[in-house]
């Protein structure tokens, strides 16, 4: 089912919107419905790894889920942990 909404947006937003879809090769609508989908699923991904991390039976597999997720990769220059010992 289908629905059409009348959505008012600041100029400047317009001109983003309008930028972007271009840089993208996709319509306006089809770039609003593309940003739309990716937050929506990002954000539903999101509370279902947050659920499944809160029903871990202990901490290492909470650990072992969010491996799944997150890449094993060096720090940025200056996002370097401290030692532990200071």
């Amino acid at each position: 089912m289908k629905a059409a909404y009348t959505l008012r947006l600041p100029e400047e937003l317009q001109d983003k919107i309008k930028e972007e879809a271009k840089r993208s090769k996709m319509s306006i609508n089809q770039y609003i419905l593309y940003t739309l989908t990716r937050d929506i699923s990002y954000r539903e991904a999101e509370r279902a790894l947050k659920n499944r991390i809160k029903q871990a039976p202990s901490r290492e597999e909470a650990l072992r889920l969010l491996e799944t997720v997150v890449p094993d990769v060096p720090p940025l220059p200056g996002d370097e942990m401290l030692p532990a010992n200071g």
